[in-house]
């Protein structure tokens, strides 16, 4: 508030140079917040590239897995392979064919396959293992029909410097016989070397003993198994150094799939953006520094001129000016001198269109007399019902028919009720307008519907809203009773509790289902309901709450087949 004050006591001048800067700020505030910005969706990004490459190759394992224990499976029951395998040295080479065309189909299903290898006590068949390397996988299996190795290097010094093989294997079992094992082995590159990220994105395999296969430079791989080791191999590590790490681990395999990311590296492409947006900085600062050079010369300079000439004619009390204004500077303000030359002239017309303003207003005022007028003369033709009303309740009694006269004397009596100008009225004039109503549905019902009151004298003189009940009313006789089979009965009661009038209306009709019920009293819990549904019930409410407050109202209870009863609260006001 001392600023806005401060503000305007300053001249134009400091108010154009205030507003430049403040300009100017605000708008390396901007770009620095847009950097910012940029860079949490970059890593956003980032991560989520990650977690979906991390997600690609989990699934790519578990496929694996899974097709080659299924190779494995079928491998193993193929009766070329069994024979292989369970002939004696001599029958070996007969066999060999079948046994070879059956592991060559299966090198063709998955070309990711380096090589297939049998071994039993007879045979040592590999084109990547030696002997003692296949009797040692043997000695692992161990009778299971599949089982994941692990990496392997190629076991012959001419294959050296090739990559480390995904080795799978399973023992074949004939009856009760372990007639030998195969082994799967995969090239991992050729694998993995496919789902390498980007260029701050480095995956590995891992488990407790250190690293089994990796994709990134060695030297970030053993940093981030490290930070991710040292961790705990959590599933995700966000806080880790200078990688932002997530895991998951394989029951099947016993070991880790690793995605790290290199928050170090995530900024590069931000070099170019953080040059063109502080390049853009710059470029606003010599902006600002034209355009008030502009502002003073074309606006500021004029405005000054303009202000000194207005205290001039303040000061000594001129009706208007010798000569006509002639600002210097823009189009606008040199116009806005020529206009300020004929302001005067146009007070005089300003002040005439006032006085025509004042005189409207007296129209309009006298206008909305006669809309009163109108009004209260309308009030006057609700007599001519109630005259009607009269004449044929005679009538009826002449021609002997009382039933027709008391319930026109009813309907007379509820419409001058209904009409009256009073908000509230005492209950006992609120009980004897419903008594009318009533009576008017026991004709229509010839004695389908009883009532009982049960209100003491007490509560009768106490204030309620007009129009109170006959809507609660009129809901258990059409919607409770007069759907009923048989007779029904209603029930109305009156009592004070505390310093709440409890008015009960209760009737052994039909009832309302659970469903409905419950929408009905959802409908009463909550402060603005759309009363077009439950008319009655749900504008009563409003009305209560709208008069009396909140913590009054209507609530209902209901069992089908066993009646609904509808209790009002409201102050006990006299």
């Amino acid at each position: 508030m001392s600023f806005h004050i401060t503000f305007h006591k300053m001249s134009i001048r400091n108010q154009m140079k205030t507003i430049v800067i403040l300009m100017l700020a605000l708008f390396v505030l901007v770009c620095a917040l847009i950097s910012v910005s940029i860079r949490a969706l970059i890593r956003r990004s980032e991560d989520e590239h990650m977690q979906v490459a991390t997600q690609r190759l989990i699934d790519q394992m578990n496929l694996m897995y899974g097709k080659m224990e299924n190779f494995c499976i079928n491998i193993g029951e193929d009766s070329a392979i069994q024979e292989l395998l369970a002939s004696d040295y001599a029958g070996i080479s007969p066999l060999r064919r079948g046994a070879m065309e059956c592991l060559a189909r299966h090198k063709v299903l998955e070309p990711t396959i380096e090589d297939i290898s049998l071994v039993n006590d007879k045979i040592h068949y590999s084109n990547v293992f030696r002997g003692e390397e296949l009797d040692s996988i043997r000695t692992m299996v161990n009778g299971k029909p599949f089982m994941w190795i692990g990496f392997r290097s190629h076991g012959f010094t001419s294959d050296a410097g090739k990559p480390d093989m995904m080795v799978y294997a399973g023992d074949v079992i004939v009856g009760t016989e372990n007639i030998g094992t195969i082994v799967i082995s995969l090239n991992a590159v050729d694998f993995l070397a496919e789902n390498d990220g980007e260029e701050n994105q480095i995956y590995f395999l891992a488990d407790g003993e250190g690293v089994l296969f990796s994709i990134g430079q060695p030297e970030e791989i053993y940093e981030a198994h490290q930070l991710w080791q040292e961790a705990g191999y959590p599933e995700h590590l966000a806080e880790g150094g200078h990688y932002d790490i997530r895991s998951y681990y394989f029951d099947d395999m016993d070991c880790y799939l690793v995605g790290a990311l290199d928050v170090r590296n995530m900024g590069r492409g931000m070099v170019q953006i953080q040059l063109l947006i502080w390049g853009c900085v710059m470029a606003a600062g010599v902006f600002c520094a034209m355009f008030f050079i502009l502002v003073s010369r074309g606006v500021v300079s004029p405005l000054h001129q303009f202000h000194a000439t207005i205290r001039q004619i303040r000061q000594s009390s001129q009706r208007g000016l010798e000569t006509d204004l002639d600002l210097s500077g823009c189009a606008e303000i040199t116009e806005l001198g020529h206009e300020f030359s004929g302001m005067l002239e146009d007070i005089e017309k300003l002040n005439r269109k006032i006085f025509q303003s004042a005189t409207d207003l007296y129209e309009l005022k006298v206008q909305k007399q006669e809309a009163e007028l109108a009004y209260l003369r309308s009030q006057v033709d609700p007599h001519f019902l109630y005259n009607t009303l009269e004449v044929i309740r005679k009538m009826a009694l002449e021609k002997d028919a009382p039933e027709i006269a008391q319930m026109t004397l009813d309907m007379g009596h509820i419409f001058r009720y209904s009409a009256k100008g009073e908000d509230e009225v005492t209950l006992d004039e609120e009980i004897s307008i419903i008594k009318s109503y009533i009576r008017i549905q026991q004709m229509r019902f010839e004695g389908k519907i009883s009532v009982y009151y049960f209100v003491s004298e007490d509560v009768l003189e106490l204030k309620v809203m007009k129009m109170l009940l006959q809507p609660i009313v009129e809901n258990s006789i059409f919607h409770g009773l007069e759907p009923k089979s048989g007779k029904g009965s209603l029930y109305i009661g009156a009592r004070v509790e505390e310093d709440d009038l409890i008015i009960m209306v209760k009737d052994d009709g039909v009832g309302i289902g659970e469903a409905e019920l419950a929408e009905l009293q959802g409908m009463l819990r909550e402060k603005s309901a759309d009363t077009r549904k439950h008319v009655g019930t749900l504008n009563t409410n409003a009305r209560i709450r709208l008069l009396y407050g909140e913590q009054y109202g209507v609530s209902i209870e209901s069992l089908p087949e066993d009646g609904t009863t509808v209790i009002l609260r409201l102050p006990a006001k006299t």
